[in-house]
């Protein structure tokens, strides 16, 4: 019994001088710290934090542009956008355009109907020209797939983003966006035929 308790006294002792050697390697430990390179490292790792939210929830439209092009037909131009990106990034679109005529417009609406993208696209507001071209407003929504970065994480911004650009499209770019497309409806319509 006497050897259990001085193998505790012991013990005790040990940790004690073991607890004030650590609180003295410490207290040097901190005094070797430069203060001002601790609030840097602290500053940088806000600045990256930051820098990484910023890009998990930014909004890229080259993919919505590449998709609009690939969809946009020959005798279809539009000549006004309005692309409205909300916090939690859904976006919607208004456009203005004119078709050549009623059956340019209709295979530029299916064109949007078939795509799975660019959601309840909605020809509106559909008149007919002086230079019997038919004018139309197009409303949709589009999948955020085509407005967030690919590596984004799911967190969303707080405030809305709207983005309004005006850029009429000109015939022979109308004609280079759409050929690929026309010829592969054109395929499509005479296989299922």
């Amino acid at each position: 019994m006497i050897a259990v308790a001085a193998g505790v006294f012991a013990y005790n002792r040990f940790l004690l001088h073991t607890l004030a050697a650590k609180q003295a390697q410490l207290t040097t430990a901190q005094s070797q710290v430069d203060e001002n390179t601790v609030e840097e490292f602290i500053r940088l790792r806000d600045r990256l934090s930051s820098g990484k939210d910023l890009l998990d929830n930014h909004v890229v439209l080259s993919q919505f542009f590449d998709t609009l092009e690939s969809l946009t037909l020959q005798n279809v131009q539009f000549t006004d956008l309005k692309l409205s990106v909300a916090g939690d990034h859904t976006a919607t679109i208004e456009m203005t355009g004119t078709a050549k005529n009623f059956n340019a417009l209709a295979a530029q609406s299916n064109a949007f109907a078939a795509n799975k993208l660019i959601k309840r696209a909605i020809f509106s507001d559909i008149t007919l020209t002086d230079s019997k071209a038919v004018s139309f407003k197009l409303t949709a929504d589009v999948d955020s797939k085509l407005i967030v970065q690919q590596n984004a994480t799911a967190g969303a911004a707080s405030a809305a983003t709207t983005t309004e650009t005006e850029a009429p499209v000109t015939e022979s770019e109308s004609a280079v966006q759409s050929s690929t497309t026309q010829s592969t409806n054109q395929s499509t319509t005479t296989s299922t035929q």
